[in-house]
């Protein structure tokens, strides 16, 4: 008899657990959303970035040398700098470009926790992003990359980050608008996507996915302390920018031979207030068209309002080369529309773009690089310069050969002034030749 007792009270205690089982797992399915679905799908692909950084002792001093060794000598460190995705089986890896800057012997460490060596393919710091590629053997878990040409405003989207980060990994929110520029630093940043899903560094490289899971956006944690903010760079622009990065190891621009200002408060409300962009100058020397011309200004790219010259740069900076592009705009106060193509700008500077642009001519003299002849009423001769001056750097990068500074000087075509440093006798000189004029 009691043996029977204890049979029926062990059958009962087994379907018990068996029903607890039963509705534990029914809860846990009724519990499991589409984020964590997203979550779930996207992990995999997510990696931890590290690499070593030189930095200063500050206990450094004579004192220490009594003992052979100056603790304020620089030495490696590892930083746990931020996230990244698996954008290839091949083991491509995009990143912020700033979480790698300055930065040596990269780690990237995948979701099951194995560890890899990994190279710089290419950077594009005016995107904020980075290329890199693992050491090691595949396939890896690769992410699947959306679209970002047609999101909707209060969508849901989710950011996940660094997965062995001290900060949260997984953050959802709505996109709150895209075409955002960004200012951090000295540097701006156009056309990004904006959420209120918090961004913070241990996100910061890492996706932005829509509610399919397929990556939309790479996040960057470019603003500090930002609340309720954060921000992504689309993926369109982004994989524009990792086909060149892989295929060139950087960005090689298309424009479309016109240089791109933003206008003056004045100017904006001489024209009806209107968001836009100003040609400030034309290039038919490098990118012959008449259809604009210096003054017009740009207030729609293929149908799409202008939010600025930094937002026209970053349309123009995804397009293939051979697109064709329409603009409309005004010039003195008439409507103005055109269609020109998109085009790869110059690798450098020939000769003759050096002399209507600058109007110096430079060669070689004794290992170095000396003026040789300067145009009259140029921005070289108004900045000073002389047959014989000898022509040190561009900006501040080195120059000895005509073709470091044909190459390096190809820069002017994107800028208001050019920055160079000259050498006259025992004295050496910084100019900038002004590209634009008054």
């Amino acid at each position: 008899m009691g043996h029977a007792r204890r049979s029926l009270a062990l059958a009962a205690a087994l379907a018990l657990s068996a029903g607890l089982g039963a509705s534990a797992q029914t809860d846990r399915a009724a519990r499991e959303t589409q984020v964590v679905r997203v979550v779930r799908k996207v992990s995999p692909s997510v990696v931890y970035v590290s690499c070593q950084q030189r930095v200063q002792n500050p206990f450094a001093g004579s004192f220490w040398d009594l003992f052979g060794e100056d603790p304020g000598s620089p030495r490696d460190q590892e930083n746990s700098l931020g996230s990244g995705v698996l954008v290839s089986s091949e083991g491509l890896v995009l990143t912020n470009e700033h979480v790698i800057l300055g930065g040596s012997k990269i780690k990237v460490t995948l979701n099951s926790g194995k560890t890899y060596p990994a190279s710089v393919v290419g950077t594009a710091p005016e995107m904020d992003l980075a290329l890199l590629k693992l050491e090691g053997e595949g396939p890896f878990p690769a992410a699947d990359l959306g679209r970002s040409d047609d999101l909707m405003i209060g969508e849901t989207v989710v950011a996940v980050g660094n997965p062995f980060g001290l900060s949260n990994t997984v953050t959802v929110g709505v996109l709150s608008a895209v075409g955002r520029t960004v200012a951090s630093g000295d540097r701006s940043f156009s056309d990004f996507l904006q959420t209120d899903a918090p961004i913070n560094p241990g996100n910061s490289g890492g996706p932005l996915c829509n509610i399919l899971g397929q990556v939309i956006g790479i996040n960057t944690a470019i603003i500090r302390n930002a609340q309720g903010i954060g921000f992504a760079i689309p993926i369109d622009r982004a994989r524009r920018a990792m086909e060149q990065l892989r295929a060139y190891g950087k960005i090689r621009p298309v424009w479309l031979g016109v240089l791109a200002l933003d206008p003056s408060d004045a100017y904006r409300h001489r024209n009806g207030d209107r968001n836009g962009a100003v040609v400030a100058r034309t290039y038919p020397f490098a990118y012959p068209q008449d259809d604009l011309r210096e003054g017009d200004y740009l207030t729609e790219m293929d149908g799409k309002p202008l939010d600025g010259a930094g937002d026209f740069n970053a349309r123009l900076a995804v397009l293939p080369d051979g697109t064709a592009v329409d603009l409309r705009g005004l010039r003195d106060g008439k409507p103005l529309r055109t269609r020109l193509t998109a085009r790869l700008m110059p690798e450098r500077l020939t000769e003759n773009m050096a002399w209507v642009l600058l109007g110096l001519k430079v060669r070689p003299d004794r290992g170095a690089l000396a003026v040789s002849e300067v145009r009259r009423g140029s921005p070289a001769a108004q900045a000073g310069l002389r047959p014989g001056d000898a022509v040190l750097a561009v900006g501040d990068q080195g120059v000895s050969t005509t073709q470091d500074f044909l190459a390096k000087a190809r820069v002017s075509l994107g800028a208001t002034g050019l920055s160079l440093s000259v050498g006259r006798g025992p004295w050496t000189y910084y100019v900038t030749l002004n590209l634009i004029g008054e």
